[in-house]
């Protein structure tokens, strides 16, 4: 499980051999988690957008390469 970036409350993650579409998780210090899709960055978990809207916004200003490690790491 790459830890792709690192924020104050939290980080975002991509695991290897996961399941499709491409996506990344973003665990928050709480233990709360959800899983955010790379195209569109829907979100399915219990964190409101408003809760990682840095985090959505380094995940769309980083897309492409996001997309570039899923396909290194989920072949």
């Amino acid at each position: 499980m790459p830890v792709l970036h690192k924020f104050s409350a939290s980080r975002v993650v991509m695991y290897a051999g996961d399941h499709l579409l491409a996506h990344v998780h973003v665990h928050l210090r709480d233990g709360r988690e959800c899983r955010v899709e790379l195209d569109g960055l829907t979100m399915v978990g219990r964190i409101a957008a408003r809760e990682i809207r840095e985090e959505l916004l380094w995940i769309e200003s980083n897309r492409a390469w996001l997309h570039e490690e899923w396909r290194r790491l989920n072949p």
